[in-house]
């Protein structure tokens, strides 16, 4: 091992990574930020659409893919000709499900993660959810609460620049604008029909989190900019080391991706970035005397408490279609989303609705073909049973032990799908919106989404679980070590100088996209990293 270990090893260069890693170093720390997959070329990975159809969805371009390797990755809504390369070859990575529970892990190994694929809705959750365990009596809430986010979440609005508008809705709590989300003129006029027919369910605009035109991820600029940060691309972690007797980590041990050559480096401090399910399936391949399951596993519930967001979608065509404006940026994803409106059931009221928690709608009117979409976006309960484990008989191509994915919709759910349903075909109905989510397609293309259904839906009509890429859970934070795996500062109780900066450790999976709570917890975790480094030096 080096003799002069890294302040910090960011294990990840996504949403979380790439803001640990800006705090600490910006703070003084010497941060050495491992990710798996390439650095991208900005001109050579993001070529311009031009009239072939590239940027959109196809039927052989899925086949095409599947047959290249791809064939999870395949499924996934934003998997186009342009950004096909963006996804990770499932041949290299692959992983099991427990029987009978499909599910569909849809993944990014490059430098910035899935940053480069995501709608960057930017929402913050207010203690009506944090708290919601206090409300219903299911599971646990988390240890913090709005007042410990709330500065972090404005630091990383006012950073990345986000276009919305303050609403005054109780579980939406309005953030720091740059200026209005713009809207298309069927987009304005539904708004002020929600506002008249739906008063009970309050809409704003969505919040969306301005567009990288150079294709770099902003946190990890800052980083590079502060001379203390240092990117190992191609760097595949396979474990993280501990010492013996004490059981902190010392090291970070990874494979080159080129040469395959296994390298070990010091760290004092370590933080896992590297999204759910992977940082789960890190830690527990980091056995060691002081952690025989698996590091951070004292508890038993390392991996356990697996959550997705449940998903129903319903389009349909318009006969005119405004578009995004001149010049729209094919790989401007945030730009296809219109309105949002947040949960409104179960909210401190009877309502006899048949499950626990709640779901927001998001939608768009007018801005792609076929004309108009809204998705339902769900909490799914977090459950024991749903987990992720070691696969000892399967490994991947540098030779380390698959993730095992275990998650079941249960009666919560289904009864929460049904619900969903209703509502988007209430949305249709009431607001003349035609639900011909086919309306536009080929022959061709509607046999076969018909034969293709199951592998993208569930019979109830969601998404498969994993689909929506909303995944949580596995090393949850809470208050007990005897249950929870980590701290409310983000720390392994196992193993303090570890800290889980992404959405592993969330306790519950609220309705809102978890993006901006991922970022606003990385950055606080990066700024704790940076003081506690300092103390000890």
């Amino acid at each position: 091992m080096p003799h002069a270990p890294y302040d910090l090893v960011v294990i990840g260069s996504g949403a979380s990574g790439g803001w640990v890693a800006k705090e600490a170093a910006e703070r003084g720390c010497r941060v050495l930020m491992l990710e798996a997959g390439r650095k991208l070329d900005p001109k050579a990975d993001f070529p311009p659409p031009g009239n072939d159809g590239a940027g959109r969805v196809s039927l052989m371009t899925r086949v095409r893919a599947t047959l290249r390797g791809q064939q999870v990755q395949a499924r996934c809504m934003s998997f186009t000709p342009l950004t096909a390369h963006l996804f990770v070859n499932d041949r290299q990575n692959p992983y099991t499900t427990a029987r009978g529970a499909r599910f569909n892990w849809y993944r990014a190994r490059q430098v910035g993660g899935r940053m480069h694929l995501w709608g960057r809705n930017a929402l913050r959750i207010s203690d009506e959810d944090f708290k919601a365990a206090q409300r219903d009596g299911f599971g646990d809430s988390w240890p913090i609460g709005y007042a410990d986010l709330d500065p972090w979440y404005g630091h990383v609005e006012r950073f990345l620049g986000v276009r919305g508008e303050a609403a005054a809705i109780a579980n939406l709590p309005d953030g720091d604008y740059s200026g209005p989300h713009p809207l298309t003129g069927a987009e304005r006029r539904l708004m002020a029909e929600l506002a008249e027919k739906w008063p009970d369910r309050p809409a704003t605009t969505c919040r969306i989190i301005h567009h990288m035109t150079d294709r770099r991820t902003p946190p990890i600029a800052a980083a590079e900019a502060s001379g203390n940060f240092e990117l190992r691309s191609g760097a595949v972690v396979s474990r993280i080391e501990t010492d013996a007797v004490t059981g902190r980590a010392t090291g970070v041990t990874y494979i080159d991706a080129a040469s395959r050559e296994t390298i070990t480096v010091a760290a004092r401090n370590v933080a896992l970035a590297a999204s759910t399910i992977e940082t789960s399936r890190i830690l527990l391949n980091s056995a060691g005397p002081r952690h025989p399951g698996g590091l951070g596993n004292s508890s038993g519930n390392l991996g356990r408490y697996l959550s997705d967001h449940l998903m129903v979608f319903r389009a349909g065509s318009l006969p005119e279609v405004e578009g995004m404006g001149a010049g729209h940026d094919a790989y401007d994803f945030g730009a296809q989303s219109g309105i949002y409106i947040p949960s409104f059931r179960n909210r401190g009221k009877a309502e006899g609705c048949g499950f626990l928690r709640g779901y927001s709608l998001l939608g768009s009117v007018g801005r792609i073909e076929p004309g108009w979409f809204f998705m339902a976006i769900g909490e799914v309960l977090p459950r024991a049973d749903n987990r992720v484990e070691l696969d000892p008989g399967k490994r991947d191509a540098w030779g380390v032990p698959v993730a095992r994915i275990t998650l079941r919709h249960s009666d919560n759910e289904r009864a929460m799908i049904r619900d969903m349903n209703a509502s988007l075909k209430e949305i249709s109905d009431t607001f003349g919106l035609p639900d011909d989510l086919l309306g536009k397609e080929s022959l061709l293309s509607r046999i076969a989404y018909r034969i293709a259904g199951p592998l993208v839906y569930t019979p109830e009509g969601a998404l498969v679980p994993g689909s929506s890429i909303h995944e949580t859970g596995g090393a949850c934070m809470g208050t007990d070590p005897a249950r929870h795996v980590v701290n409310a500062d983000s720390q392994l109780y196992d193993a303090r100088n570890v800290y889980v900066t992404d959405s592993a450790a969330f306790p519950t999976n609220p309705f809102h996209n978890p993006g901006l709570t991922i970022m606003a917890l990385s950055a606080r975790a990066g700024a704790l990293i940076a003081r506690n480094t300092r103390q000890n030096a």
